[in-house]
């Protein structure tokens, strides 16, 4: 079995930061620690706001009819939190086609310097109207492709889900 190092705070502060907070009590669950759905709130916040920054915000909807819609999730969970941990949540392209996105959001438990969890997700490109893919334009997949062999440079990885990615 081939096991992946776990990178640093460091080297995952180099994604820069989708979502920054403090672990807040009604984040507790009857095992005194952050409860899986609000992990998966934080995943989704933070890849909600990275990819606005990418281009996919509310203009560009109203403007195309066109989205992106999650079609795989898969979450790892590596450490636990508590409440009062000081939190991050960074985002890592994996892979991009025409109409597809492969990412990872990265939660660090910056109080403990460790990765807490990750969640690994496939996006599809969608027409709104006919609900379905769709190539995405050019002024997105450029900065897209550039942003994931920044990404692929790193040298650094987390384990993934193995099959999840973009064909």
């Amino acid at each position: 079995m081939h096991t992946v190092a776990r990178p640093t705070v460091d080297q995952i502060d180099a994604l820069g930061t989708a979502l920054s907070l403090v672990a807040l009590p009604e984040f507790e669950d009857g095992n005194g620690h952050v409860n899986v759905g609000h992990y998966y709130r934080l995943h989704m916040e933070a890849g909600d706001a990275a990819f606005q920054r990418l281009g996919f915000d509310e203009d560009y909807r109203d403007r195309t009819g066109h989205s992106v819609f999650s079609v795989e999730h898969h979450i790892k969970f590596l450490d636990e939190s508590l409440v009062g941990d000081e939190l991050s949540v960074h985002l890592r392209l994996l892979g991009v086609s025409a109409k597809a996105l492969h990412a990872q959001t990265i939660l660090v438990n910056r109080s403990r310097g460790t990765v807490a969890n990750t969640l690994e997700f496939l996006e599809l490109h969608v027409d709104l109207t006919t609900r379905r893919t769709t190539a995405m334009p050019q002024h997105l997949i450029a900065p897209l492709e550039a942003l994931r062999d920044e990404h692929a440079a790193l040298p650094w990885g987390l384990p993934l889900a193995g099959p999840l990615g973009v064909r």
